[in-house]
């Protein structure tokens, strides 16, 4: 007896196979790669800034959708037009790659607000994830009492 397989599961495994014409095709609709991420058969290093950008819209939308998330629930109401930063200066500022900034948007360490094709971000929050991922070394085993 054979195994009932949806159609759904074809999809995927067209998709999957990298010499497949018709998976090229499949794999450049953000569902099918949101799939192929899923189950680990791509990675986001597969995937252009645009297509993650894309994704990212997309599980927003869905997760979100008739909802305010509770980051935008908590969202100062204080915030000026100076308390926002573009993502170059957050680049210069942080010393990191355009490639790593997307990594941390993609993974969700780090907020923004995307107005037309350019991203924001709030001072505070990038204050706050260096904050949050301080590491203390324990200084005063490593040099002394002294210090």
């Amino acid at each position: 007896m054979s195994k009932i397989t949806t159609i759904g599961n074809v999809i995927i495994a067209i998709a999957a196979d990298k010499n497949d014409d018709l998976g090229k095709v499949l794999r450049q609709l953000p569902s099918i790669q949101k799939e192929l991420l899923k189950r680990e058969i791509i990675t986001l290093e597969d995937l252009t800034n645009e297509q993650i950008e894309v994704l990212m819209e997309e599980v927003y939308q869905e997760e979100f959708a008739g909802k305010e998330p509770e980051s935008i629930q908590n969202f100062s109401k204080d915030a000026n037009l100076e308390d926002w930063i573009d993502g170059q200066e957050v680049m210069i500022k942080l010393r990191i790659s355009p490639r790593t900034l997307q990594t941390l948007r993609s993974n969700g360490t780090i907020p923004f607000t995307r107005i037309g094709h350019k991203l924001y971000y709030l001072k505070q929050d990038i204050e706050r994830i260096l904050r949050n991922n301080y590491v203390m070394f324990n200084i005063r085993k490593r040099y002394g009492e002294d210090y």
